[in-house]
């Protein structure tokens, strides 16, 4: 009995002994030792509260109020902040003398990232010692080859958590500062080993667009530097899908980004549309080297029709300078203009086309100064709803009495046309419309503030030519072998476009005819084959032709 009780004596001053080791012991004398570790390797300074050694649920440490500062140039506030950082380590390795961490908690992290009104993050001196806060975004980004993730695959953690973190990113630069917050932020990074591919998963709350994120997947294998041989992750926006793939090394990284479906509904930014689009078998391949951004291909489906397209961008300025192609086969033109929140005039048709863009910056002043191209369209078997030119036409020559299948459509088989962009304007070189009653050819202009200049004639067939004629005995002098020739002016805008006829080039085609007229009857008198008389009468009627009476 007298062995048990003492054997029950020694338990409980075991266990007395070990409990009381985290009030026994004071970690925070060695703060001096490896505080000046952790500011090396991120380049900022750092705030511990308090470390104590922890017993349960796992031996290890509880390192509370800690805080890393931020760029001095940003202000004095913490860049980031958290409640408690848990470190667990194995007891087993650790009865042998080894210390094998096995879990990294960061409770509750706030971080902050900030670009100021020069463009630059708080970020960008992280992990760069002795490097100075630049004036603009640096030319090419800088990785730092030492940073948290080496060091966490140095001490070959098997697990680092976060819960409940807030990541909030504030943007100065812009003319009206945003703000974005990522809210309930839940991350677990496991196997961080050197030579071992951690898996990752983080789901959080996007502010203000009310938007779940998950990203799930792993990468690696670690190295000691920043090279990263296989990227393979999943991530969700909302009810959108994409799957990821790459790969880093040094400052260059490829990336290809795929989904099978795209709703523009699903996205937390306002498109310019009346009704939501989707975008089918969508896939983006990328390489980055510094700061310059190749997009080797980028290729979905969109109403029926393929669009394929690349370009380039240089990034580190308020306006990068940028290059783009776009080809598009086989898009049904009616559906796409439907969900454009713009034209009331709406066409129909099956389109193609090319496209050769290069400008710098996004917005539109940018692009108004800046944006130039080339390119060609053409579209097939289609419809104009909403005006009908032949009924434009014979409404300003005061034709009556001729009947249209549909006087509020035109109806085609083609129209192609070639357009230049430069200077805020796009410059129509080139119109051909092709359809049953007439031809249309045509150039001018098209404001990037949708107004409009463009010169259009219009050659009816030989069968519509003569029914106008016989009706006005005006048109007949616009004839040229047999085919009536209008020319139109369009002005006014993309929403309400104004008809008009080109007096000036009406005139010219009159003034032809009547040439043409008064040789033949001088001719004819010289030789004798007309009289004066006769003379007499064709000039009268051919004032009455002019007249119209």
């Amino acid at each position: 009995m007298k062995i048990v009780i003492g054997l029950l004596a020694v338990l409980v001053t075991v266990v007395g002994a070990i409990l009381a080791l985290p009030f026994l012991i004071d970690l925070n004398k060695y703060q001096d030792q490896y505080k000046p570790l952790i500011e090396d390797a991120l380049n900022r300074k750092v705030q511990l509260q308090d470390i104590r050694l922890t017993i349960w649920p796992r031996i290890g440490a509880r390192v509370a109020g800690f805080a890393v500062l931020d760029d001095p140039a940003f202000g004095s506030n913490p860049f980031t902040s958290l409640t408690s950082l848990d470190v667990g380590v194995q007891l087993m390795p650790l009865l042998s003398g080894k210390v094998e961490v096995e879990d990294i908690t960061l409770r509750d992290p706030v971080v902050t990232v900030i670009k100021n009104k020069n463009g630059v993050l708080n970020v960008s001196t992280i992990g760069r010692t002795g490097a100075e806060l630049p004036n603009a975004p640096s030319r090419a980004p800088i990785p730092s080859t030492e940073g948290p993730l080496k060091i966490l695959a140095l001490l070959a953690v098997d697990r680092v958590s976060i819960v409940g973190g807030t990541v909030t990113y504030r943007d100065l630069s812009a003319a009206e500062p945003v703000e974005y917050v990522l809210q309930d932020l839940q991350f677990v990074l496991k196997s961080v080993r050197l030579g071992q591919s951690p898996s990752l998963h983080l789901a959080t709350l996007i502010q203000p667009f009310n938007l779940p994120v998950a990203l799930d997947g792993t990468f690696g294998p670690l190295k000691e530097t920043t090279d990263i041989d296989a990227i393979n992750l999943q991530l969700s926006l909302g009810k959108t899908v994409f799957t990821i793939t790459g790969s880093t090394a040094r400052r260059d990284a490829k990336v290809s980004i795929n989904s099978a479906a795209i709703n523009t509904a699903h996205l937390p930014i306002a498109l310019p549309l009346k009704k939501p689009v989707e975008l089918k078998n969508v896939e983006i391949s990328a390489a980055v080297k510094g700061q310059d951004a190749h997009l080797t291909n980028v290729s979905f489906q969109l109403f029926d029709g393929q669009v394929k397209g690349q370009g380039s961008l240089i990034s580190g300025s308020d306006s990068p300078p940028f290059t783009g192609k776009v080809t598009i086969q086989g898009l049904q033109l009616g559906p796409a203009l439907d969900a454009l929140a713009g034209p009331s005039v709406s066409i129909s048709g099956t389109a193609g086309a090319d496209l050769a863009l290069q400008g710098r910056g996004f917005s539109m002043q940018d692009l108004t100064k800046s944006l130039e191209g080339t390119s060609h369209i053409a579209v097939k078997d289609g419809r104009v709803e909403g005006v009908n030119l032949l009924q434009e036409a014979f409404s300003l020559l005061k034709v009556a009495g001729i009947s249209l299948d549909d006087p509020k459509a035109t109806v085609f088989s083609t129209i192609e046309t070639d357009l230049a962009i430069k200077e805020g304007m796009i410059n129509v070189q080139r119109i051909l419309m092709d359809s049953h009653d007439f031809q249309a050819t045509g150039n001018g202009a098209v404001g990037f503030d949708q107004t409009l200049n463009l010169k259009v004639m219009l050659n009816l067939s030989q069968a519509l030519s003569q029914k106008i004629a016989d009706s006005s005995p005006a048109a007949r002098f616009a004839l040229i072998e047999g085919r009536l020739n209008v020319p139109l002016v369009i002005t006014g805008t993309v929403q309400a476009p104004s008809y008009g006829l080109d007096s000036k080039a009406l005139t010219a085609r009159v003034q032809e005819q009547v040439k043409e007229q008064v040789k033949e009857a001088i001719g004819d008198l010289l030789k004798g084959s007309t009289q004066p008389g006769d003379l007499k009468q064709k000039g009268r009627n051919l004032l009455k032709g002019l007249l119209g009476r």
